[in-house]
């Protein structure tokens, strides 16, 4: 019988799902290197598309830097800004690798690059939420984004992820999900 290439560690993934949750407001505690570096980690081994990997990561500490990063997000009005952030910059991979772009291939170009960079958030929220780290995933109007972050032309700074600790009592919206039910059809699409 073949091995599996599944881990023996084992977490409990839906209960860490379910507990992570947008942060709104952060106390003003940073979040320490050990603790950024397992959440870069997480992100570097996120799956992409033809495993491009098309993505650099952009730590930001400075505050001032933070703070005009979320004045340049769609629904960036938060509260208080997070200690540190991280934009995730999609790379033109598809320069480098001209074969994909040929044939039925070249249509899925864009979005893969939206696919490729919503991995390594994923990947980074939750391993954040294993930590006891709070986040918030922003959208950033790109290139005010790019021009903050010295982002190169051709690249795109995509999302951006705040991380820090949740003030206490904190504004929260309320959390709910439609259930299964209403948004799962097997066979065919009902």
């Amino acid at each position: 019988m073949p091995k599996s290439s599944v881990s023996t560690n084992t977490c409990d993934f839906l209960k860490l799902a379910k507990g992570r949750k947008t942060v709104f407001e952060f106390t003003d505690e940073s979040i320490g290197r050990e603790e950024i570096g397992k959440i870069l980690e997480a992100a570097r081994w996120a799956p992409s598309a033809h495993n491009s990997q098309d993505w650099k990561f952009v730590v930001v500490e400075d505050a001032k830097d933070i703070d005009a990063l979320v004045k340049a997000c769609h629904y960036g009005a938060f509260y208080t800004c997070p200690p540190i952030a991280i934009a995730v910059v999609a790379q033109p991979i598809y320069s480098k690798k001209p074969g994909l772009l040929r044939g039925e291939a070249a249509g899925f170009a864009d979005y893969h690059k939206y696919l490729n960079v919503a991995m390594p958030v994923a990947n980074m929220v939750y391993e954040a939420e294993s930590l006891g780290v709070g986040t918030c995933i922003l959208s950033p109007i790109v290139d005010e984004a790019n021009k903050i972050l010295g982002v190169p032309k051709g690249s795109e700074a995509i999302l951006v992820v705040g991380f820090g600790h949740e003030k206490e009592g904190a504004f929260q919206k309320k959390r709910e999900r439609k259930g299964l039910s209403e948004i799962t059809s097997y066979g065919k699409y009902k």
